[in-house]
């Protein structure tokens, strides 16, 4: 396949490849293709031309589940260990600054 892009785009394109975001100039328009389905597919959605049920297409989507976990992968082991292990029950105190609950 033969793509011609106005020159302000391929050289943006060419940068970004050459500058290491992206190791080949396939993947960067693959992502660009990928970031366009789902513009489409949001626009269809906003149209109101999903029926109800139906799935967008699967080029570049991804379930919520799966971008969660892809962050949380992105997160070195160390930093994790650095949590606090009550910070489910002490929400408040480490949001908020209120003093630490009495636990039981």
């Amino acid at each position: 396949m033969t793509i011609h892009l106005p020159e302000n785009l391929e050289s943006s394109i060419l940068a970004a490849v050459h500058g290491g975001r992206y190791a080949t100039l396939d993947d960067a328009m693959a992502e660009a293709v990928s970031l366009l389905v789902q513009r489409l597919t949001q626009e269809q959605a906003a149209a109101g031309q999903l029926t109800v049920g139906q799935s967008p297409p699967a080029a570049g989507y991804k379930p919520i589940w799966e971008v969660a976990d892809d962050l949380r992968k992105s997160v070195p082991l160390e930093e994790w260990a650095k949590l606090p292990t009550d910070g489910a029950a002490q929400h408040d105190h480490y949001i908020y600054g209120t003093p630490k609950r009495p636990t039981s």
